[in-house]
């Protein structure tokens, strides 16, 4: 009768650890295989590109200081250009997670973006998202999120994004403009803002706002 128990138990052990190593084994093929296929092609990141992007931004910066409040500023960018600045800053370490080889593609209404992301195991991470203004500020819906081959629920990405959101929003106030207006057509974002200057009493007692590069990064970076 004892031997019969503990060769139950041992053999109900073993077949716990068979399933949990099955388990884990389906988790890694989901986890570490390649992302969903989108009919695009891979964008070369250039520092000419990225420059662009830069100048683009200073450029936008004098605008705001020049416009009085109300006037629109307009900012355009492309997928080279974007994908590139974000290549630049992965590779400088300056985003909050260390990845490899980032694509941003701009489509009918939808933002793309693939890249290979250290979770401890490098995965390829692809997210589509819409990104839409509410009072102000930038308003992102994730539409698919993938790590790998495995799918991961909007709902529950969603909620994760409304607190990055949340987060943000602090770094947007301080700026002297509004969004209005994303729009986002076949290889090009383009962004409207309006000049919304902060009173005497808000500049006295904010920090200068910090260069507008590192909010619209850390906008891509929500997506």
């Amino acid at each position: 009768m004892n031997k019969n128990i503990i060769r139950t138990f041992f053999v109900t052990l073993g077949t716990v650890f068979a399933m949990l190593l099955l388990i884990a084994g389906v988790l890694g093929y989901l986890i570490t295989g390649p992302p969903p296929k989108w009919d695009k092609t891979w964008v070369k990141p250039t520092d000419e590109a990225a420059a662009r992007l830069d100048e683009k931004i200073e450029a936008l910066e004098l605008q705001i200081d020049e416009a009085v409040d109300g006037e629109e500023l307009t900012l355009e960018l492309t997928e080279e250009e974007v994908t590139s600045k974000m290549d630049q800053l992965a590779r400088d370490g300056d985003l909050s997670v260390d990845m490899e080889h980032p694509q941003i593609y701009f489509s009918e209404g939808l933002v793309q973006a693939i890249s290979r992301v250290d979770l401890r195991i490098d995965v390829w991470v692809a997210v589509e998202a819409n990104i839409g203004v509410k009072e102000g500020r930038p308003d992102i819906k994730i539409e698919s999120l993938h790590l790998g081959r495995l799918p991961i629920p909007k709902t529950l990405v969603n909620s994760v994004v409304t607190a990055l959101e949340r987060a943000t929003e602090e770094r947007w106030d301080e700026l002297d403009v509004v969004l209005q207006e994303v729009t986002i057509k076949q290889g090009e974002l383009s962004i409207i803002l309006v000049k919304n200057g902060p009173s005497a009493e808000h500049r006295s007692q904010t920090s200068p706002p910090r260069h507008l590069l590192h909010q619209l990064s850390g906008l891509t970076e929500l997506v």
